[in-house]
C-alpha cells in the first residue's frame, strides 16, 4: 500500500499508547461507577426506563425510552443529581440531559 505522505506507516501498538494518554481516566471511572450503581441510585421505575449513556464534563447524558420519561426526569433531575453526587462523594454531575435511545 502506497501512502501519499513521506512519513512511514506506524504500527497501531505504537499509536494507541499515545492516544490513550489523552483520555481522562477519572471521568471514565466516574461514568463506570454511575453505570454500575445506577439501579441502586434511582428507583426501579426509573432504572427500567432510563439508563446512563455518556458522561461529558459534569453532564450525565441518559437514554430514555419515551418522551414521557424525558419529561418526568425534568421534575426529578435535581434529586437525581444530588443522589448521584452523594453516592460518589463528590460533585461529579451538575446536569442531566435526555436522549431517546434503547434502554
Amino acid at each position: 500500500m502506497k501512502t501519499s505522505s513521506s512519513q512511514p506507516l506506524e504500527h497501531i501498538g505504537a499509536i494507541l499508547p499515545r492516544a490513550l494518554q489523552t483520555c481522562q481516566p477519572e471521568k471514565i471511572n466516574t461514568f463506570v461507577t454511575i453505570c454500575s450503581l445506577w439501579e441502586d441510585i434511582v428507583e426501579k421505575p426509573i432504572s427500567e426506563n432510563v439508563r446512563p449513556a455518556a458522561y461529558k464534563s459534569t453532564i450525565l447524558i441518559v437514554y430514555v425510552n419515551s418522551t414521557v420519561w424525558s419529561h418526568h426526569l425534568q421534575f426529578v433531575k435535581k434529586e437525581l443529581i444530588d443522589k448521584i453526587n452523594t453516592v460518589l462523594q463528590k460533585t461529579a454531575v451538575t446536569d442531566i440531559r435526555c436522549k431517546m435511545g434503547s434502554v
